[in-house]
């Protein structure tokens, strides 16, 4: 679960295991990461070793490990991704506390889940955002088999950056090129008709230069009957040392994707309550195989620049372009009909286009002074994006029997729209940033300040054919915002490390007050969090405890009938998480994750009747266990049990949707030290869920079971 590096490989990433206990020292240019074993009832440690000083975690932008940290942070690397056939960011999220994955379990075309009770969309790959259209449709993908781990990092984040959700965040990691040359080749077939190739090279291309190559093949049928899922990636990368103190890694990510699973929602009659023909399998679907297509393209380029001007000052410019498109044809439902089968449906279409470009620029500093031990970090973000928008109203089109459905009553060649809706949206980000990482003895104080201008214009045309009226609108955003956050941990001798934090976040939010006919601000979250930490090598224990109270603010509320808004209203989450990871004897390893959370909207004078009520996609109780067996030196066996509470129905809370256990279970066996076979169950009993519901017309299933055997080869 740890690799080597070797000196040339400045950006080095380190991996934090997520199913064994791992200890870190270092010393100048070399890390020492050891791995607990237990042989005959004593733990020994193996060694690895990982040169480079590049290495910036998630939490801090510095070199402070997880454990380490006054936050909650964890890090899931990627022989965990690989062991239990993770594809996707939400697949990966299974097992974590304070995390609602999977919302709409049957879809493909994004990630999305809570944490710790505020919804989020959009991921993070190697530190940088992965930019997206946000409320549309358009959210570029990073597989999982070109991921070497998956970080979260929970509370608000605004102070390193920038606009973030209240929650938290999700960071996905890149493999990276090495001097080690091996080839992997890895086949899966799968319940749904799985196919796949994958592959991923690397080596040594000179003796300053190394490369990457990931490639991968995937094709399946979507969950939601008549869907279909095919995805194309190719993924390379090179890291050139260009002298003893600078490096530079030049990356593309580019994938295709001709078919995904759309979001086509279901009626709450016949999922979370019974119809009067029975319920709906995990399969089922409103739409029309004829009108039923989501196609994304997306091309990333970047580059990482790495320069130690000496021992204690080093640079480093991180730049990504973004080039996406997505087209899909879809429908979604406006109720059933009083016999509680017949489902109204409209057809529509959308074009996205997404182009832009993120550049974050770190300049760092160590220094003493006195006693303490100061890492001075200094960043400049910029970022930019430009995003065009054709929405097609189609209007009322056929309805659909849910008890027994017709997926081809469209004729595409009959349709026309009703309605066209064209946005063209300019937005821009710079974050001006600072933190100062002090250590004295075994306190350690990492304080941050932030400052952001977030500036948007879209301009919206809007034409009704049938009136044949055009109208045009411009809606700007020109907000400021600064965040802040203030941790402290120490570690005491025994392992435990105590430690509390407050942080701030910030989101930017488009519209003008109806009452005061001022712009909105920009909603803003505070968060208290007081946690302990324990890690003890020699029992092999590794257990984080967080409490947290997190209040967002200056949230726009509407009337009742959506006439008035103004921004005032507030909601609040506050809970307990525990995640703890234990080896039983020298064979066995469980790791146990529980959630408990209290979310409330806690204001909205608008619509008083919300206030005390939960969001929906929000479980606000959660436990897991998985547990890995190591039978031989070839075999590994591993199960795990989920537990997701009950979500609400509505906004209003006029009813829950059912809590649900599921199983997942694994089997890895080395036919040979090059060759290894893997055999993952999701959902082993096959139970039929409701994911969530936005209300009692819009409704998701939850994740069917799903079988995925796997040959990996090594050369």
């Amino acid at each position: 679960m740890l690799s080597s590096f070797s000196s040339r490989a400045v950006v080095a990433t380190l991996l934090y295991s997520a199913c064994s206990p791992v200890a870190y020292s270092a010393e100048g240019d070399v890390e020492s990461n050891e791995r607990v074993e237990k042989t005959d009832n004593v733990y020994t440690h193996e060694t690895f070793t990982v040169y480079g000083k590049g290495y910036r975690t998630t939490g801090t932008k510095s070199e402070l490990k997880p454990m380490e940290a006054p936050m909650s942070y964890e890090v899931y690397d990627n022989e965990l991704l690989e062991l239990r056939q993770v594809d996707s960011v939400n697949q990966a999220l299974r097992y974590v506390p304070g995390i609602t994955p999977e919302s709409r379990g049957s879809v493909s075309i994004y990630d999305q889940y809570t944490i710790r009770g505020f919804e989020t969309y959009f991921n993070y790959y190697d530190g940088l955002p992965l930019q997206s259209n946000k409320s549309w449709n358009l959210y570029p993908q990073i597989d999982a088999f070109a991921t070497e781990s998956i970080e979260v990092l929970k509370g608000p984040t605004s102070v390193l950056y920038g606009a973030a959700p209240a929650g938290g965040m999700v960071n996905q990691t890149a493999k990276q090129p090495s001097p080690e040359q091996e080839t992997r080749v890895r086949t899966r077939v799968g319940t749904n008709n799985l196919y796949e190739l994958g592959v991923d090279s690397k080596g040594a291309i000179s003796d300053s230069v190394d490369y990457r190559i990931i490639a991968l093949g995937r094709h399946k049928d979507g969950q939601q009957i008549t869907t279909e899922e095919e995805r194309y990636t190719l993924a390379p990368s090179l890291t050139w040392q260009m002298s003893d103190k600078t490096s530079l890694n030049l990356n593309l990510y580019r994938q295709y994707d001709p078919q995904m699973t759309p979001s086509t929602p279901l009626p709450s009659v016949g999922t979370v309550y019974k119809a009067p023909y029975g319920r709906l399998d995990a399969d089922a679907y409103a739409g029309d195989k004829n009108w039923a297509k989501f196609a994304r393209q997306q091309t990333l380029i970047g580059y990482k620049l790495n320069h130690e001007f000496n021992k204690n000052v080093a640079f480093l410019q991180a730049f990504r372009y973004t080039d996406a498109n997505a087209q899909q044809k879809n429908t979604y439902n406006v109720g059933l009909e009083a016999d509680s089968k017949t489902l109204n449906r409209v057809a529509y279409s959308t074009d996205e286009k997404i182009k832009g470009f993120v550049v974050d620029n770190q300049l760092s500093f160590t220094f003493q002074t006195g006693a303490i031990s100061h890492n001075l970090l200094t960043g400049l973000e910029y970022q930019q994006l430009s995003t065009d928008i054709n929405y097609q109203d189609m209007g009322t089109i056929a309805t659909i029997d849910m008890e027994n459905p017709d997926h081809s009553q469209i004729n595409p060649d009959t349709l026309s729209p009703d309605g066209i809706y064209l946005h063209d949206i300019h937005e821009s980000q710079t974050g001006l940033y600072i933190q100062d990482e002090m250590s004295w003895q075994a306190l350690t104080v990492v304080a941050g300040l932030r400052w952001d201008n977030y500036k948007s214009k879209d301009k919206n045309t809007s034409t009704d054919l049938t009136k044949s009226e055009t109208s045009y609108s411009v809606t700007d955003i020109d907000q400021n915002a600064t965040s802040m956050r203030l941790g402290a941990i120490y570690a005491f001798d025994n392992g435990l490390s105590p430690y509390v934090s407050y942080a701030q976040s910030f989101e930017p939010v488009a519209g003008v007050d109806s009452y005061t006919h001022k712009t909105f601000e920009p909603t803003t979250a505070d968060q208290i969090e007081t946690g302990l930490k324990f890690e003890n090598l020699a029992i092999g224990t590794t257990l984080t405890l967080a409490a947290f109270d997190i209040t967002k603010k200056n949230v726009v509320v509407n009337t009742p009938d959506f006439s008035k808004k103004t921004q005032n209203g507030a909601v609040r989450s506050k809970g307990v998480e525990l995640s703890w990871t234990q080896m039983v004897g020298p064979s066995l390893d469980v790791t146990t994750a529980l959630t408990s959370m209290d979310v409330q909207v806690t204001e909205n004078p608008q619509d008083t009747a919300l206030e005390g009520k939960t969001p929906v996609f929000v479980a606000e109780k959660m436990a897991s266990i998985w547990a890995d067996y190591y039978a031989t030196e070839a075999l590994t066996l591993g199960t795990g049990i989920r537990y997701i509470g009950e979500q609400q129905l509505d906004a209003h809370n006029t009813d829950t949707i059912p809590s649900v256990t599921l199983v997942d279970a694994s089997v890895s066996y080395a036919l040979h030290p090059s060759l290894t076979l893997g055999l993952t169950v999701n959902n082993l009993f096959n139970k039929t869920y409701v994911s969530s519901c936005y209300d009692g017309n819009n409704c998701w299933m939850g994740s069917e079971r799903t079988v995925q055997l796997s040959l990996d080869a090594r050369f």
